[in-house]
């Protein structure tokens, strides 16, 4: 075993080991506010029956709204990028819209789709989506000029330039907003299924705030967490895979 990871795990340890004492030998916090670890363990029990397919549906929510923002978001930081016109017809639009937060467009979202999956999916695909469209313009904008002067002095064209040059450059710099966006996606869902939902982690959630079961709520974001740890894992090996042609830095500051 690494000695970060056993670090990682004493850590985690540790603060189980004090989180126990203080809620089930002390009085010092009632448990609606922080309920006990066996607590917790115990509600994860009761809800077990209908956790596969809560988990099923909100997977679904979050996958979807997660490809589509992605696909959505990239291609149109790259069509920013890439031709003017569309820049000036869409750019302001995308800098008005942007600072808008996601979750204020809820009632509209009830108001124009109604109750499902589908303003479900939108709502994550939209906040995605809005992420990745500003950070890729962001990553075009900042490539350095000498490898695209360096392509049209050696006869390349504007779409050869941008398939082989642009797009394998700003890659590597996409994956930190990926990672970010997904994340975020995650907690999309949460928002998305207080959108009248009937089943998913988000409505049992509802159900257990409104039973007052803190319990219940901690363990639900347990396994939310898991889930978007396992999804960012997954992001980054794929990286891995598709960008082993990328220099890594290897440098540690407590060298320097």
């Amino acid at each position: 075993m690494k000695l970060s990871n056993f670090k990682s795990i004493l850590l985690v340890g540790i603060i189980l080991t004090i989180w126990a004492i203080i809620t089930l030998l002390t009085d010092l916090i009632q448990p609606i506010f922080i309920p006990s670890p066996i607590n917790i363990w115990q509600s994860f029990l009761e809800m077990r029956d209908n956790l596969p397919m809560a988990i099923l549906v909100s997977l679904g929510i979050t996958l979807s709204g997660f490809g589509i923002g992605l696909v959505a978001g990239v291609g149109l930081g790259l069509a920013i990028a890439y031709s003017k016109n569309f820049m000036e017809m869409v750019g302001p639009l995308l800098d008005f819209t942007r600072p808008i937060p996601v979750l204020a467009l809820i009632p509209l979202f009830l108001l124009w789709f109604g109750i499902g999956l589908l303003p479900q999916v939108l709502l994550v695909a939209l906040g995605v989506s809005v992420v990745l469209g500003v950070e890729t313009y962001e990553a075009v904008r900042n490539m350095p000029l000498v490898y695209i002067r360096a392509a049209s002095n050696l006869g390349a064209d504007k779409k050869t330039i941008f398939k082989t040059v642009v797009i394998p450059y700003i890659f590597p710099y996409l994956i930190g907003a990926i990672r970010v966006a997904a994340a975020l996606s995650w907690g999309l869902d949460v928002a998305s299924e207080f959108m009248g939902a009937q089943v998913g982690l988000g409505y049992n959630m509802i159900v257990q705030q409104i039973y007052l079961n803190t319990a219940g709520i901690i363990a639900i974001v347990i396994i939310y967490s898991l889930l978007a740890i396992s999804f960012d894992q997954i992001i980054r090996k794929i990286e891995s895979r598709v960008t082993r042609w990328t220099e890594r830095s290897k440098i540690s500051f407590e060298k320097i």
